[in-house]
């Protein structure tokens, strides 16, 4: 009896997994087409996606993968949740990059960031903020000599805040501004008030004579001298402010140099004494004889380099310059006058003086009364304008004479004037022809 295999002899065939795919993600692990046996592969999703499933999956003995391939779906925030609070706008579910603005609730205060940012993984970043209760401060701390405002509230939130301010003669030292912290304190410490002083002022080579101090509030004020053979530079007088400056600088004393004896002037004279030297600040006035002005400063003073202040002045002769008079004439004949001269004026036919006709010059180069005006008189006009219509009628009446001849003439008629009557031209044969004045 022979004995046999029924059916064929097996094969061993190794196992080979096909390269598994999946839609909106990828393979992070190594990138082939067959995998083996026990083989594990990698996956991650896209941007804006989730993974539902697992990540890593393993080549079977079947070709299959296992776990099964995982799904890559679109990614979605959850609605943020905020206790004691809102957000802009309410959905169950936002797309990656959407932003979430958090408000908290009267009373409370928020802690951590006020916007958040769907991620593409699902998490919101920064993560989403807490609504605590907000406490709140007491009144103001109060200060010496001064005060904050708002200081009658009954009650201070957080956030709020309050200025303060001094007294007069008083300045604030520190921060003008606190505000009421979310913890129910007030931030920072208060200010100060101080007494407004000015630093004592000290001058050398002088003294104060006024506002010796020792102690200078606003407005106080000190006045200063130099001693002698020194000279002031700078205002005699400060003030001290409400900054704790002073409004002008202190002004210094420097030594002094005399001036010489100050020029004579031609005419003219000065108040001086005869001295060999004039200390410093002297001050000399310049005066001129009679019939002359001063041309320049009448006074000058003696400088602290020794030199005096401004050139000697001029004594200019006084001539009064005398106006063309229309229509009239001057008993004296010349263009300028000394001073105290008197000038006479007189108006010609026709005229008529309006003011003095004597007048003098002063020493300011004026004239006194002042200088008349010769205007036309109306009888003179009169006669011209009469003048004017008798010539007028005359040249008229003449015209017409003129005219009546020359008509006779064209007849063949000569008019004679004097026996006014006509005679035929053939028996005239000379006649001078006449008129009446």
């Amino acid at each position: 009896m022979r004995v046999a295999w029924s059916g064929e002899v097996p094969l061993c065939e190794k196992v080979r997994c096909p390269a598994p795919q999946i839609r909106n993600g990828r393979r992070v692990s190594d990138d082939r087409h067959v995998y083996s046996y026990k083989d594990n592969v990698t996956f991650v999703c896209d941007p804006g996606y989730t993974m539902k499933g697992h990540s890593l999956s393993q080549c079977q003995t079947d070709d299959t993968w296992d776990p099964p391939l995982p799904v890559c779906e679109p990614a979605t925030c959850l609605g943020p949740e905020v206790e004691n609070g809102r957000t802009n706008g309410v959905q169950p579910a936002y797309r990656p990059r959407d932003l979430v603005v958090f408000e908290c609730d009267p009373g409370y205060t928020l802690s951590g960031s006020p916007e958040t940012q769907c991620q593409d993984d699902g998490r919101w970043d920064p993560p989403v903020p807490v609504c605590e209760r907000m406490l709140q401060c007491p009144s103001p701390p109060a200060i010496a000599n001064g005060k904050p405002s708002d200081q009658d509230l009954a009650v201070f939130s957080s956030g709020m805040s309050v200025n303060y301010s001094c007294e007069p003669g008083y300045s604030l030292t520190g921060q003008a501004s606190i505000y009421c912290t979310a913890s129910g304190t007030w931030s920072p410490p208060p200010p100060r008030c101080e007494e407004v002083l000015c630093i004592a002022p000290e001058i050398q080579n002088g003294r104060k004579v006024a506002g010796r101090g020792p102690v200078y509030r606003p407005r106080d004020t000190v006045r200063f001298e130099c001693d002698p053979g020194y000279t002031l530079i700078g205002s005699h007088q400060i003030q001290c402010r409400d900054d704790r400056t002073w409004d002008l600088p202190v002004p210094v004393c420097i030594q002094a140099l005399p001036c010489p004896p100050p020029p004579f002037i031609v005419k003219g004279k000065h108040n001086a004494k005869p001295l060999a030297a004039f200390p410093s600040g002297t001050y000399v006035n310049y005066s001129c004889e009679p019939g002359y002005a001063l041309r320049g400063e009448a006074s000058i003073y003696c400088t602290t380099s020794g030199t005096w202040s401004l050139p000697s002045p001029l004594c200019e002769e006084i001539r009064c310059a005398f106006p063309e008079v229309q229509g009239g004439k001057k008993a004296v004949v010349g263009t300028t006058y000394r001073f105290g001269t008197y000038v006479t004026l007189e108006c010609d036919n026709g005229y008529v003086l309006e003011g003095s006709s004597l007048i003098q010059c002063q020493h300011d180069f004026t004239w006194d009364p002042p200088v008349p005006v010769c205007s036309p008189s109306s009888y003179n006009f009169i006669s011209v304008v009469l003048g004017i219509a008798g010539g007028v009628l005359l040249l008229l009446l003449v015209t017409r004479i003129m005219w009546k001849i020359m008509s006779k003439q064209n007849a063949g008629y000569y008019y004679t004037h004097e026996n006014k009557y006509q005679i035929p031209l053939a028996h005239v044969t000379e006649q001078k022809i006449s008129f009446a004045p």
